[in-house]
C-alpha cells in the first residue's frame, strides 16, 4: 500500500487523460470512473475532474455524491460557455457553475438530464470541452458510453493517455471488453490497449472463480495488469456513491488500481518524451 500510494502522488508534466470503456451495459463503466477519480481526489488532494461523456445522457450525476446545482451545472451548459474558458480571461473559479464538488477532492461534469432536450455531444465538441478543462485540471477521468460509432467516444479514445477497461465477472460482459480491444487495435490504438488496465468488479457477493480466472488469463495476455474489485454494498446499481462509504479492502483495491493507471501513464509520459527528444524538440 505505501510503495501504490507514493506511485499515485506521481507528477506530470500535463494534463492526464484517462478513458473508462466497454461498450456492454452494466459493465461498471460509471462507478469505476467515478471511484478512480475519487481516489486521485483522496491521495491527490483534487484537481481531478470525472466526467460524463456520454453522447446523450449518462449516470454519473446520478452516482455522485448530492450537491446543489443549476441547470448550467451539466456537460451542455459549459459547452454553452465554452469559447469563455478557451480564452485568456479564463479563471478555475468559474467552473463552479458547471461542476459539482465531492466530498473526495474530486468534480463530477455530469451529462444533461434536463427532459425533452435532444442535443448531442459530438467529436467536435469533446475536443472542445477537452481542451478547456486540460487548463484546469491535472488529470481527468472519463466516463464514456456504450455506442463505439459515436463521434464523442471515437475522440475520447484518440485523446486517452490510459484506457481503463471494467467488466463484471460475466462472460458475455467481458466478451463485450475484449471485443472493444480488438477494436482500438485495428483503429490504430495497439499502445492504448497494451498499456491498459482492467478492473473486475465482483458485482455479487457468490463470484465465479472459473469466469473470474478466465477474465485473468485472456486479457492478461493483451493489457498491462488486471486487477480485481471486491464485492462492496456501497456501489450497488441505482445508488449513490461515497468514497467515504467504501470497505477498507475496496478501497486498497482501487489504489491498486490508480496505482496502475499511474505506471501506464508514466510508460506514455517517457515514450513522449523520448519522441520529442528524437525530433529535436
Amino acid at each position: 500500500m505505501r510503495a501504490d500510494e507514493a506511485r499515485v502522488l506521481r507528477g506530470f508534466a500535463s494534463t492526464q487523460t484517462v478513458v473508462v470503456a466497454n461498450p456492454k451495459g452494466g459493465a461498471g463503466k460509471t462507478p469505476v470512473a467515478m471511484l478512480l477519480a475519487a481516489t486521485y481526489g483522496a491521495y491527490r488532494g483534487g484537481y481531478v475532474l470525472a466526467w460524463d461523456n456520454n453522447e446523450t445522457r449518462g449516470t454519473l450525476g446520478l452516482r455522485a455524491e448530492a450537491g446543489a446545482s443549476n441547470g448550467a451545472g451539466t456537460v451542455l451548459g459549459l459547452l454553452g460557455d465554452v469559447d469563455d474558458f478557451l480564452s485568456a480571461r479564463a479563471s478555475v473559479g468559474r467552473l463552479g457553475r458547471y461542476v459539482r464538488p465531492q466530498s473526495a477532492y474530486f468534480d463530477v461534469l455530469a451529462s444533461d438530464d434536463a427532459p425533452g432536450r435532444m442535443e448531442i455531444v459530438d467529436g467536435v465538441a469533446f475536443g472542445r470541452l477537452h481542451a478547456a478543462l486540460s487548463r484546469f485540471y491535472r488529470l481527468m477521468v472519463i466516463d464514456t458510453g456504450n455506442n463505439v460509432r459515436a463521434a464523442n467516444w471515437s475522440s475520447a479514445v484518440w485523446a486517452a493517455d490510459c484506457l481503463v477497461v471494467p467488466t463484471t465477472v460475466q462472460a458475455d460482459v467481458a466478451d463485450t471488453g475484449l471485443w472493444m480491444l480488438e477494436h482500438l487495435q485495428r483503429m490504430g490504438r495497439d499502445d492504448l490497449v497494451r498499456r491498459a488496465v482492467v478492473v473486475a468488479t465482483c458485482a455479487d457477493p457468490a463470484v465465479d472463480r472459473a469466469i473470474l480466472a478466465q477474465i485473468r488469463q485472456l486479457y492478461g495476455e493483451m493489457v498491462r495488469e488486471v486487477v480485481v474489485l471486491p464485492f462492496d454494498r456501497a456501489i450497488q446499481p441505482g445508488t449513490r456513491m461515497s468514497y467515504r462509504a467504501l470497505s477498507v479492502r475496496t478501497r486498497q483495491a482501487l489504489l491498486r488500481v490508480a496505482a496502475a493507471v499511474v505506471d501506464s501513464l508514466s510508460v506514455g509520459d517517457e515514450q513522449r518524451g523520448e519522441e520529442r527528444r528524437a525530433a529535436g524538440v
